[in-house]
């Protein structure tokens, strides 16, 4: 074998790799803001329900959930059920989860993470409240 074909091989083998780094932050960079994007959506369906919620029983309480709950399993009992049952972190692991900081007879607030920056939002800590979206 020459030594033209031996730099040819390190040549593609270095391109190769290059090639394939790049492809492994891409799908990690496209399924965070899938995820993150996910997160936005399941946050509009949770503030709807919750307000769905406000106007039939004129309150936010919801029997058997409280501060440190994670939303999903907040389903309530009896006749003062809601349907957040579907309602579930992308990941569900560690610190992102969906959590109950507070539900007032006039107020909540959800809290939840993103991943990476996404519609001008950093990365970091959210909540979700009455008044809509805030740190």
């Amino acid at each position: 074998m020459s030594k033209r074909s031996k730099i040819k091989i390190i040549i593609y083998s270095v391109l190769l790799i290059i090639t394939l780094a790049f492809l492994v932050w891409w799908f990690s960079y496209n399924s965070t803001q899938a995820r993150d994007y996910q997160r936005l959506g399941d946050m509009r369906v949770l503030e709807a329900a919750l307000n769905s919620y406000f106007f039939r029983f004129n309150t936010y309480q919801i029997p058997e959930c409280g501060p440190g709950s994670v939303i999903n399993f907040c389903t309530g009992r009896g006749e003062r059920t809601i349907e957040v049952a579907e309602i579930i972190d992308p990941v569900n692991l560690d610190n992102l989860r969906y959590v109950v900081a507070d539900l007032t007879a006039d107020n909540f607030r959800v809290e939840f993470y993103l991943e990476g920056s996404l519609a001008g939002l950093p990365s970091g800590r959210y909540a979700l409240t009455r008044e809509g979206l805030g740190r």
